[in-house]
C-alpha cells in the first residue's frame, strides 16, 4: 500500500501549499472558489521554485527545511482564510448539483489511479517528465541531460514531480497533477458561480483531461495558470482593477514556466489586454498591463536564462535558426518540425474552419498513436470529446457580450498558432478553460430548454469518461497494489527488457536506447541513441562499425536496447547501419529477445 501512503502525502502539501497561497492573496476580493484556486496554484508555483532552488544548490537536504515552511505557511493561511471560505460557494440548482456529482466521481476515480505505476500510455511521464528528475535525484540536484531535449523545457510541474519522487516516488508526484487539474475546475467554477458544476465538469469530463489527471505530464498545469491569467485579465479590465492585473501577470508568468507554448498566450494575452483597456479609456491599466507582462517574463524567466547558459538558446532546441544550440543541428530542427507536422488534418484554411468537429468526430489525427501498434489499451482516452463543440451552440445561443469576446479573441487566437504549429491536442488543452469559463456565463444567459439539453450533453460524456477510464485502468489496480513488477510486466511493452537489464548488467554498465526513450525504470546509465536527439555520438565521423564499439567502450557504455515495433520500415540510415553491422559481425551479441525488444550486449572479442 506504498502507492496509498504517496497519495496521502501529496494530497497534505497540495493542502498546505493552498493554504500558504491563500494566506497571500488574504486581501484580494476573492470568492471562495477563487480563493481556492489562485490559492493553490500561487502556493504550488511557491512550492516548486522552493525546489528548484535546492535542487539548483545541490542542497537537496534543504527539501525538509522548505517542508517545514510549507506546513507552517500553509496552517497559517488556512487559519487566517478560513472565514472567507464559508458561503457564496455556488448557486443552488440541481443540474450544478448534478455536475458536481459526476465530476467528483471523476476526481474520486483519477485520485485512485494515481496509484497506478506509470505504465506504456504514459510515455512522457517514462520517457522524460518523471526521467530526468530521477536523474536529478541520483545527480544529488540539477544537472545537464544534453541526450534529452525536453529536459530542457520549462519545469514548473517537473520540479514537483521531483519533490513528489523524493518523498515518496510516482504516487505522490502524480497527485500534483491531479490536484491542478482540481484546482482549474475550482477556478472555472468560481468565474461562473452560477453554472460552476456544469462547467466543471465540461472540463473535467473532457477524455484527455480526466486521462491526464491521474499522469505524471504537464499540460493541466498549463492550462490552469493560463485560464487563471485570462481570468484575472478579463475581471482587471472590466472592474479596473490593477490589482487583477498583477495577479493576472503571476499567473501567466507561472504558465511561461510550465511550457514554451505559453509565450503565444502571453504575447495574446497582453495584445487584448491592451487594446481592452484602450478602448474602455483606462490609463492606468494600460500602464500597469504593461507593467504586469514585465513581472511574468520575470517570472518565467529563470528557466530560459538557464537554457541560455547551457545551450545559447533560451528556448532550446526551438528556433534553431535564430538561436543555434549545442548539441543540435539544423537537419535535427528540421526532423523535429517534420515529425511536428504529422499531426492534424492538413493545414489549408478550411481544415482550420473544420478543426471543431474534426477534434469531435475524427480525434485520431490529433493523437499520438502509442498505444495501438504495441497493444496497449488507449481507447478514446486522448481526445476533446463532444463537450466543447455542443458548448460553440451556447456561445450563439447566450452571447459573449460584457468583455467576454476578448476572451473568445484569445482562444481563437491560440487555436490558430496551435493549427499552424502543432495540431496535437494535448497542445491546445491550455484554452479549454477560457472556453469552458465563457460557455458557463453564456449558459447563464441561455434558456432553460439549452442548458438542459447541454447539461444532458455533458452528463453522458462524464459518464462515458468514467467507463473508458474504468475500462482502461480499473480492472487492473488490485494487481498493480499487489504486485508492481506484474503490473508494469503487463502493461509496458519494454518491462521485462528493463527487468532483465536492472537484474544483470553490470551497476556501471551504461545502455544505448534505440527506438525507444521510456528509460524511468531503467537503473543503469543510458544515453536515447537515435540520431535526431542529440549530436553526443560522432555518428558523421563513424564509417565502420568498429568505431561505433570503440567510442561505447570509451564511454562506458555495454549493452544496446533497440525496439523493433518501432524501428522504421525500408532502408536504414547510415547511423542504424553501424548498429546493424555490428550485429551482422557479432561485435554486438544478442542476450535478450521478447515482445519485439531486443538487448545486446558489447561482445567480449570486440
Amino acid at each position: 500500500m506504498a502507492a496509498l501512503t504517496g497519495i496521502a502525502l501529496g494530497l497534505g502539501i497540495v493542502f498546505l501549499a493552498t493554504g500558504l497561497g491563500m494566506g497571500w492573496l488574504r486581501r484580494f476580493a476573492l470568492s471562495p472558489l477563487e480563493r481556492l484556486a489562485y490559492g493553490g496554484a500561487l502556493g504550488l508555483a511557491a512550492v516548486s521554485y522552493g525546489v528548484a532552488l535546492f535542487a539548483s544548490l545541490h542542497r537537496l537536504m534543504g527539501l525538509w527545511g522548505l517542508l517545514v515552511i510549507v506546513v507552517a505557511g500553509g496552517l497559517w493561511g488556512w487559519r487566517i482564510s478560513w472565514r472567507s471560505l464559508r458561503g457564496g460557494w455556488t448557486h443552488r440548482s440541481w443540474l450544478n448539483a448534478l455536475g458536481w456529482g459526476v465530476s467528483g466521481l471523476i476526481l474520486l476515480l483519477t485520485l485512485i489511479l494515481c496509484a497506478l505505476p506509470p505504465d506504456g500510455n504514459e510515455w512522457d511521464s517514462l520517457a522524460y517528465h518523471l526521467a530526468y528528475p530521477k536523474l536529478y535525484l541520483k545527480a544529488g540536484g540539477m544537472v545537464e541531460v544534453p541526450f534529452m531535449h525536453q529536459s530542457y523545457f520549462p519545469p514548473l510541474m517537473d520540479m514537483l514531480f521531483l519533490l513528489g519522487l523524493w518523498l515518496h516516488g510516482e504516487s505522490c508526484a502524480k497527485v500534483f497533477h491531479w490536484a491542478v487539474a482540481l484546482l482549474t475546475a475550482l477556478g472555472i467554477a468560481g468565474f461562473s458561480p452560477s453554472r460552476g458544476g456544469v462547467m466543471a465538469l465540461l472540463w473535467l469530463g473532457t477524455p484527455v483531461v480526466a486521462w491526464q489527471a491521474h499522469t505524471a505530464y504537464v499540460d493541466l498545469s498549463t492550462a490552469l495558470y493560463t485560464g487563471l491569467g485570462a481570468f484575472a485579465l478579463y475581471r482587471g479590465v472590466r472592474e479596473q482593477s490593477t490589482a487583477w492585473l498583477w495577479l493576472a501577470g503571476v499567473m501567466v508568468g507561472c504558465a511561461l514556466a510550465t511550457k514554451y507554448t505559453a509565450l503565444l498566450s502571453w504575447g495574446l494575452l497582453g495584445l487584448i489586454g491592451l487594446a481592452w483597456s484602450l478602448r474602455a479609456r483606462w490609463g492606468q491599466g494600460t500602464r500597469t498591463l504593461l507593467l504586469a507582462g514585465l513581472l511574468a517574463l520575470m517570472t518565467g524567466a529563470p528557466w530560459y536564462l538557464r537554457n541560455w547558459l547551457w545551450t545559447d538558446n533560451p528556448v532550446y532546441p526551438f528556433a534553431y535558426e535564430i538561436f543555434g544550440g549545442r548539441q543540435w543541428s539544423q537537419a535535427q530542427a528540421e526532423a523535429y518540425r517534420h515529425d511536428q507536422l504529422r499531426f492534424g488534418m492538413g493545414r489549408e484554411p478550411y481544415a482550420l474552419l473544420l478543426s471543431p468537429w474534426n477534434l469531435t468526430a475524427l480525434p485520431a489525427p490529433f493523437a499520438d498513436p502509442i498505444g495501438a501498434p504495441i497493444g496497449e489499451r488507449v481507447y478514446l482516452l486522448p481526445t476533446a470529446g463532444m463537450g466543447y463543440l455542443a458548448t460553440l451552440g451556447v456561445y450563439v445561443a447566450g452571447g459573449v457580450g460584457g468583455g467576454l469576446g476578448w476572451l473568445l479573441i484569445f482562444a481563437l487566437g491560440n487555436l490558430v498558432g496551435w493549427f499552424f504549429l502543432m495540431q496535437q491536442i494535448r497542445y491546445l488543452i491550455p484554452v479549454f478553460p477560457v472556453l469552458t469559463g465563457v460557455g458557463g456565463v453564456a449558459l447563464e444567459r441561455a434558456g432553460r430548454p439549452v442548458q438542459y439539453a447541454y447539461g444532458g450533453v455533458l452528463i453522458l460524456q462524464g459518464g462515458f469518461t468514467l467507463w473508458l477510464l474504468s475500462a482502461a485502468y480499473l480492472t487492473d489496480l488490485p494487481l498493480a497494489l499487489q504486485d508492481r513488477d506484474a503490473y508494469l510486466t503487463r502493461r509496458l511493452q519494454i518491462y521485462p527488457a528493463i527487468q532483465y537489464l536492472n537484474q544483470h548488467a553490470p551497476p556501471n554498465a551504461g545502455v544505448i536506447l534505440l527506438d525507444e526513450t521510456r528509460g524511468y525504470y531503467l537503473e543503469r546509465p543510458y544515453l536515447w541513441g537515435n540520431a535526431g536527439h542529440h549530436r553526443l555520438i560522432p555518428y558523421e565521423t563513424m564509417h565502420q562499425p568498429e568505431a561505433l564499439i570503440r567510442w561505447m567502450r570509451e564511454h562506458g557504455y555495454r549493452h544496446v536496447l533497440i525496439n523493433r515495433r518501432f524501428t522504421p520500415q525500408g532502408e536504414p540510415e547510415a547511423w542504424r547501419r553501424l548498429y546493424e553491422q555490428a550485429i551482422a559481425e557479432g561485435l554486438l551479441v544478442p542476450c535478450f529477445l521478447e515482445r519485439g525488444v531486443e538487448v545486446y550486449t558489447l561482445s567480449q572479442d570486440g
